[in-house]
């Protein structure tokens, strides 16, 4: 299976730091967790600290094999999805709007704070992102025009602060 250079970035993170895991936080208290150790990676969304919908892939030498998992409990429904929609869902996520026009013709300075990051602005605030100096993903998002597609960084772990989902 050929990577876009997105999902191969995602991979060679979680491989270099021998486990990778954080949180964007939205709206009404839902968590997207995007992660991954060893040969699993995942997408959860989270509702109120609690998993409504899981997709894991697993990775065996490039062959993907994929699960959706919605509820839990004895509500809980597991359903196969596409090889390889997993690790394409985390890498839209993970590196969102980075390759738009507004963003890759800036180079800004690192803002220094509890995560370093590159902050970049769209018109006069219409959109913002903000980017880790240290790990190169998305974790922060606004928009004024799409509240509900904004986000923040809640947490972010690497290594053994890395549980499997």
């Amino acid at each position: 299976m050929g990577y876009t250079m997105s999902e191969e970035k995602f991979i060679k993170l979680v491989e270099e730091n021998g486990g990778f895991e954080f949180y964007q936080a939205y709206r009404d208290d839902v968590d997207h967790v995007l992660g991954g150790k060893g040969d699993t990676y995942w997408y959860v969304i989270m509702k109120k600290g609690k998993a409504k919908e899981s997709y894991i892939g697993k990775n065996s030498d490039g062959a993907w094999e994929d699960i959706c998992v919605k509820g839990s409990g004895a509500g809980k429904k597991t359903k196969a999805m596409p090889s390889g929609s997993t690790i394409k869902r985390i890498a839209e996520k993970a590196y969102l709007m980075q390759d738009e026009n507004w963003v890759t013709r800036r180079t800004p300075k690192p803002t220094e704070d509890a995560h370093p990051h590159y902050h970049y602005v769209y018109g006069f605030g219409d959109k913002g992102l903000d980017v880790s100096v240290q790990y190169g993903v998305t974790i922060a998002y606004s928009d004024i025009k799409d509240l509900d597609a904004s986000f923040h960084l809640r947490f972010l772990y690497t290594g053994n602060d890395v549980d499997l989902p």
